[in-house]
């Protein structure tokens, strides 16, 4: 036998509810309650085994109740029946501990079912709400992998920047250690010159500082080249992100 609290503000839904389940020898309703405070007092001595819990009741509502009869008491399941099709309230229901949400529109036989089912320990969800929320799960799938896919394009881009910063670093590099050279090389052949006062000495200083401009320029442009390909291929990742939103 399974023992059900019917919990609901509306008399008339009582009356319904008492229609649809007195006809089933395995079901047995041991009381009526107009709000979720009243529910939690009757739950402690009538002990039953299944309540059907309306969402929206004044004084305390079907939330917030089934929040606290399923953390007192652990044999009792709650059975969401409500006029409420959306995302918020189911998900908030399956939060605090509720073993089933169906509509107050659901057949008879349906509500029937799911109440030994949930007895038993089994999840419900109403006929109506199935292909709406299996069609929502099959649409995020497809959006999670298309976020992958534009993961992956974002990788793959950041692995082609980092590439080209560690080729411009190698170039930038190879033109200092040029420039050194240069300079090293320079020097050395115009020791005796340094030594002797040379009058040749200001005009191989000069072509030296010549060069050394020449080279900085060099560098610069490389690292100018580098920051604008890095901004470029910046600029395309986020348009092609922007453009698979």
């Amino acid at each position: 036998m399974i023992d059900i609290l019917i919990v609901d503000d509306q008399k008339t839904i009582h009356t319904i509810l008492e229609s649809y389940l007195k006809t089933e020898s395995d079901l047995n309703i041991v009381g009526f309650a107009l709000n979720g405070e009243e529910a939690i007092e009757q739950i402690s001595h009538l002990q039953p085994d299944v309540v059907l819990m309306d969402l929206e009741m004044p004084v305390m509502d079907g939330l917030t109740a089934t929040n606290i009869i399923t953390d007192r008491f652990v044999n009792t399941r709650v059975l969401i029946l409500t006029v409420h099709d959306n995302d918020q309230h189911l998900n908030q229901s399956l939060k605090n501990g509720a073993k089933g949400y169906l509509l107050k529109n659901a057949p008879a036989e349906e509500l029937i079912n799911a109440i030994r089912q949930v007895n038993q320990g089994y999840f419900q969800l109403g006929r109506e709400l199935v292909e709406k929320y299996l069609y929502k799960i099959i649409q995020l799938e497809a959006e999670i992998d298309e976020v992958s896919r534009l993961k992956k394009e974002v990788e793959i881009q950041s692995q082609t920047l980092e590439k080209i910063n560690n080729q411009f670093g190698i170039v930038k590099k190879e033109i200092e250690r040029e420039t050194i050279k240069e300079v090293e090389k320079t020097l050395d052949r115009h020791k005796g010159f340094l030594i002797t006062g040379d009058p040749n000495l200001q005009f191989e200083v000069d072509g030296i500082s010549h060069r050394l401009k020449k080279l900085e320029k060099n560098v610069y442009h490389v690292s100018r080249l580098q920051l604008i390909c890095f901004l470029i291929l910046l600029a395309l990742a986020t348009f092609s992100i922007l453009i698979n939103l």
